[in-house]
């Protein structure tokens, strides 16, 4: 007990000092001017990538995404099934009617 007392002491007081380190840097900044700015040509390095933690990490990567999927419950699946019976039965019929109209034209005009 007495050692993780003495533990997060340490700890807090390590937080203070790279706060205190922080804001010293924050003061002591360089300026620089636009022209040396603009002359300055920094290449950005970039970092290895690690492909053992990568293909550790990918399943783990994967459940996550699935997790954020909101699967449909029974009562929700059996509403979305019925309006899509609903539409197909509606324009069925619709389109029926419509051939009908078409062909009664076509007879009409003597085409058919």
């Amino acid at each position: 007990m007495a050692k993780k007392k003495h533990e997060e002491v340490v700890l807090v007081e390590e937080q203070i000092v790279e706060q205190t380190n922080t804001e010293k840097n924050k003061k002591q900044k360089i300026k620089i001017s636009k022209k040396t700015k603009k002359s300055i040509k920094v290449k950005k390095q970039k970092e290895k990538k690690n492909f053992k933690l990568a293909i550790k990490e990918f399943p783990i990567k994967i459940v996550k995404e699935l997790n954020k999927i909101k699967w449909s419950g029974w009562d929700n699946l059996k509403k979305k099934y019925i309006i899509v019976l609903l539409f197909m039965i509606f324009f069925a019929i619709l389109f029926f009617c419509i051939g009908l109209g078409i062909e009664a034209l076509f007879r009409l005009i003597n085409v058919y």
